[in-house]
């Protein structure tokens, strides 16, 4: 009977053991992972991607089940510029039965992105759509469906995105971007957008219209809304004045063209645009002794000590006495022939072609002449 007692006990006691020390190897365990996963959060914060792809990758090596260190280490593959790496770990992880919710949306999230550095747009968008559907007010992912629109030009799709998250400003604002990319392809498409620009009084928005309507035939109509447009905003007259003085010059409207620069550059004194082309009709017409005068007592206005203002007047003085200049000038051209033509006075991104939107920071209406 005291055999048996003893057996049990041994054995019991043995049990205990194993138990006690399964229980601190899992503690131990633990332990380690949460310090390797801490550690790779660290080095992310740190910029340190490679270093915390080693950290994840060792927490799942003790651990297959750990979803955030997937969700990261495909995060930091694809900014490290392997997106096939990203992707195959982000839709593999997407089948698991275990994921909550949230997990869920997060590695839709990823994926995402993934396919959108992929330039794989068609992919990205059913994926936005469901995440957008679920939380329309997110505007970080209304932004990246709108722009994944875009990319495959569905521009009605995009608008009707935009026209839930964005303020009634950047919805016209946009709204005229959009009638950019359309007018040439689609002027029906191109006239709703600009309906909603007009709205927001985008002066872009009134030029483009001008300029369709002129373009139909309409140039009556049209050349009024492009006189419209440079009332709205002066400072884009450089834009808007050449199709008016085109048209007007072609149609021998001097009577009509003269007294509305006149007019404009009085009640814009320091806008250098509107003086050039008041300048340049008055040259046209043989008035070049009133043309000067004007120049000369208009100079007092501009401040001198800018380069691309001084580079203008000397450009308009030498439509009036070429002699005067035409050496310096050439040197001043030479120069300037190099630099890009506009430049977003947001974030400063130069670009050889205008447009409404900056391609890099997304602003409208921040494009910009920066010489004349």
């Amino acid at each position: 009977m005291n055999l048996l007692v003893y057996i049990v006990l041994f054995f019991a006691l043995i049990w205990l053991g194993l138990s006690i020390f399964s229980r601190m190897s899992e503690k131990i365990k633990c332990r380690t992972q949460h310090t390797s996963y801490l550690k790779g959060l660290e080095a992310i914060i740190e910029g340190k991607k490679d270093k915390a792809i080693k950290l994840f990758r060792e927490v799942l090596e003790k651990d297959p089940s750990n979803i955030e260190s997937y969700l990261y280490t495909g995060n930091l593959l694809r900014e490290k510029g392997e997106v096939k790496k990203a992707i195959k770990i982000h839709k593999n992880l997407l089948v698991n039965p275990l994921l909550n919710k949230e997990q869920k949306n997060k590695l839709k999230e990823a994926l995402a992105k993934d396919y959108i550095e992929n330039k794989d747009w068609a992919k990205a968008i059913p994926i936005l759509e469901t995440l957008n559907n679920k939380n329309p007010k997110n505007s970080v992912l209304a932004d990246e469906l709108i722009d994944s629109y875009e990319k495959l030009q569905k521009w009605d799709k995009a608008f009707n995105i935009a026209k839930k998250t964005f303020s009634p400003e950047k919805l016209s604002n946009y709204a005229t971007y959009l009638a950019c990319e359309v007018s040439k392809k689609d002027t029906k498409k191109a006239n709703k957008f600009i309906a909603v620009g007009e709205k927001g009084n985008i002066s872009y928005a009134y030029y483009l219209h001008g300029k369709l309507l002129v373009l139909e035939g309409n140039e009556s109509e049209g050349l009024e809304l492009i006189k419209k447009s440079i009332s709205i905003e002066p400072d884009k007259a450089y834009l808007y004045l050449p199709m008016l003085e085109e048209y007007m010059f072609k149609e021998g409207q001097f009577g009509i063209l003269e007294p509305y620069l006149k007019s404009k550059f009085e009640e814009n004194p320091n806008n250098i645009y509107i003086l050039a082309s008041y300048i340049s009709i008055l040259k046209k017409r043989g008035q070049i002794e009133r043309a000067n005068e004007i120049l000369e007592e208009s100079i007092k206005n501009f401040d001198l000590s800018d380069y691309k203002i001084l580079l203008s007047i000397v450009i308009i003085s030498n439509e009036i006495d070429g002699n005067m200049v035409s050496e310096y000038l050439t040197k001043i051209k030479n120069k300037m022939d190099k630099r890009k033509l506009f430049k977003c006075s947001k974030c400063n991104t130069e670009t050889e072609e205008f447009n409404w939107k900056c391609n890099s920071c997304g602003s409208f209406g921040t494009i910009n002449h920066v010489r004349y």
